[in-house]
């Protein structure tokens, strides 16, 4: 852990779209990392892969279940020890959905911040 205390953002979206382009076989388009009082949100555009393209015309609902499934998978295992220290706070809970239209993939991860360290 202590190798991480050094991350930036520019550090979280690289993880993120590295190991999402390994799970999903294609890198996001953009990915944008924001903090906001007690959040820390990773938005992605551009997830869908051409094939979820296609199943998403026939079946939005499983194919926005299966990618949900996937970063939320991505989120409690690869990262979120990262998030913890790039925000310098324990994690609490974290939370993924994917849109598909617009195709908007986010990882919100709920930051254990004192209450008077919420601003």
């Amino acid at each position: 852990m202590d190798a991480l205390q050094t991350v930036s953002r520019s550090d979280l979206e690289d993880r993120f779209a590295r190991a999402f382009e390994q799970r999903a076989g294609k890198a996001p388009g953009r990915t944008t990392v924001v903090e906001c009082e007690d959040l820390l949100m990773i938005r992605a555009d551009g997830t869908l892969t051409k094939m979820q393209g296609v199943l998403s015309t026939r079946d939005a609902a499983l194919t926005a279940e299966i990618s949900r499934s996937m970063l939320d998978d991505l989120a409690h295992k690869e990262l979120w020890e990262v998030a913890e220290a790039l925000s310098g706070y324990p994690v609490s809970a974290v939370l993924a959905d994917q849109s598909i239209d617009p195709d908007v993939a986010v990882i919100c991860f709920v930051l254990d911040k004192p209450p008077d360290d919420v601003s």
